[in-house]
């Protein structure tokens, strides 16, 4: 009977870890997605006073401004700062759990540039999650399949934002 409440006890412990942590990346995502919006009104409202410059000086080329992030920029930081907290356990020794780093779906948000959202892009983001999920069906080999995922990283990102490749270089595990 002890044993059956404390299995029982353990089962809701992970239960409200999950939670938590579900919870918690569903408030960082709709803040973002609330400070973006919020920007948004900002920029419209703005554009008044930009009407009397020249339609020339608006260029047709995507804002690429740091300091302006698109949700899809925001999603990859999350997802970077994920990568090396996942290089950083595996370095330790230790084994990486799914329910510590959920996949980010960050396909599904708008990115920096709109014309990346072509065929291809999505094939890449196909294989990306494709790898990510090996990570955690391979216990045994999890540095491999983190590489493998990595490596994932550096194909889309030599077609697509080549900006972040110096950073995603130095996460594969020698």
């Amino acid at each position: 009977m002890a044993a059956l409440i404390l299995l029982n006890g353990s089962r809701f412990l992970y239960s409200m870890k999950k939670l938590i942590l579900y919870s918690l990346a569903a408030i960082v995502f709709i803040m973002l997605n609330e400070a973006c919006s919020n920007n948004s009104k900002q920029k419209a409202e703005t554009a008044n006073a930009d009407s009397l410059r020249t339609d020339s000086l608006k260029a047709c080329t995507p804002i690429m401004d740091p300091n302006n992030p698109k949700p899809m920029a925001l999603m990859m930081r999350l997802m970077a700062a994920n990568a090396d907290s996942m290089r950083s356990q595996l370095l330790r020794g230790e084994a990486l759990d799914s329910a510590n780093y959920p996949f980010i779906k960050f396909y599904l948000v708008e990115p920096t540039d709109p014309t990346i959202l072509e065929p291809q892009f999505f094939e890449k983001a196909r294989l990306f999650q494709q790898a990510y999920k090996q990570i955690f069906e391979h216990p045994k080999e999890q540095k491999k399949y983190y590489n493998l995922m990595i490596n994932s990283c550096v194909k889309c990102h030599e077609n697509y934002c080549s900006g972040p490749l110096k950073r995603i270089n130095k996460f594969p595990i020698p």
